[in-house]
């Protein structure tokens, strides 16, 4: 990872600060500490020497979910504060200062390669016949929260005609890199990048945001770059659509539904309008639009492993979320993490894959 721009930190820290309009942890708590040009003070004097590093500290600068909503008010063109944020906590936090609630999930890590512990058997792949189309990454979160969804993609891409091979449920290094310990994520990164390679595949599926950026921005700074593309289930499922290979139909009970942008795909990978049209492509569902939404999107919560950090402030946020959405049959979104998060106070929630097998089988589940 690039050393720590002390100079875009200063920038954020003498800010008027009207980043903290869009920043979903200093809406929630409300103290200087916890807006985004209060944390870059705290990490300019860090840099200096002028505050000493402990866990209170650290757990301060780990208040950040990721999201870049400050980003949209910035003043700064090029300042990504939560990337600038990380390298403080990865690059020049000291060993030995470590996130208290973090330890146990970093454990976890260690023995089981996931931070949820021992991980459910997975879906076995099917059986080799020459070089798979795809590999089907499953990431951790949905394996421990909803391990339905690997099933569920299975059976699309079966539908569909398409080879693929499932990825041994190994964590792709993201939560190892958010909690500070990057020796753990590089050493999940090449343990994943030489399976990868040894498939054969021409292309790796993900259907997490956090997965996706990790293998393709972390992993080559980590000496892990991949050889093939990685693809967002949303832009492959659309194109087997277009193609005809996957056909939808009406959804039972589903008539007009919310869909919940989620930070990544939305502000960093720029992928709004593959959800929408791959929604639109289901006959008679209705699509209302979330205000904000878009890249505009605000976060549930779930960003930078929060629901397990800090889970009680993760799911404030998620119910400040979820008074903004408009009322409709179903909320859908497309991130395990956001899936998870906004279920506060027992709302439903499905993955947009969810919602799209529904409308694939249907008729043969009736």
């Amino acid at each position: 990872m690039a050393a720590v721009n002390g100079e875009r930190l200063l920038d954020c820290a003498i800010c008027p600060n009207m980043c903290r309009c869009e920043c979903p942890v200093d809406q929630e708590w409300r103290r200087e500490a916890s807006s985004p040009a209060g944390k870059a003070r705290l990490a300019h004097l860090l840099l200096e020497g002028r505050l000493e590093w402990d866990s209170a500290l650290l757990e301060v600068l780990s208040t950040c979910l990721g999201c870049r909503g400050c980003q949209l008010l910035c003043p700064f063109p090029g300042l990504d504060l939560s990337r600038e944020l990380l390298r403080v906590r990865t690059e020049v936090c000291p060993a030995g200062i470590t996130l208290p609630a973090a330890v146990p999930y970093l454990n976890n890590l260690k023995k089981f390669g996931s931070p949820y512990g021992a991980r459910r058997s997975g879906s076995a792949s099917r059986e080799r016949q020459g070089r798979p189309e795809v590999l089907y990454f499953v990431n951790c979160t949905a394996q421990a929260n909803n391990p339905r969804m690997q099933q569920l993609t299975l059976e699309l891409l079966g539908a569909a005609g398409v080879s693929y091979e499932v990825l041994d449920q190994y964590c792709c290094g993201y939560p190892a890199q958010i909690w500070g310990d990057l020796d753990l994520a590089r050493q999940l990164a090449e343990e994943n990048a030489a399976r990868i390679a040894g498939s054969g595949a021409s292309l790796l599926l993900t259907d997490c945001p956090e997965c996706w950026h990790t293998f393709t921005e972390c992993y080559p700074c980590w000496g892990s770059e991949l050889e093939l593309p990685v693809i967002d289930t949303a832009t492959y499922f659309l194109e087997l659509v277009r193609q005809k290979r996957l056909k939808p139909g009406p959804v039972k009970e589903i008539g007009r539904i919310t869909y919940h942008d989620p930070c990544i795909w939305a502000r960093v990978a720029d992928k709004c309008e593959a959800p929408r049209e791959l929604l639109q492509s289901i006959p008679a569902l209705e699509l209302e639009e979330a205000r904000p939404g878009g890249q505009e999107t605000r976060c549930c919560g779930g960003g930078a492993m929060f629901q397990l950090t800090f889970p009680e402030r993760s799911a404030r946020i998620a119910r400040r979320r979820l008074s903004e959405l408009p009322p409709s049959d179903a909320l859908v979104t497309s991130c395990p993490f956001c899936r998870e998060n906004l279920q506060a106070d027992g709302a439903e929630v499905l993955d947009l894959v969810e919602l799209l097998s529904r409308a694939v089988f249907q008729e043969k589940d009736e």
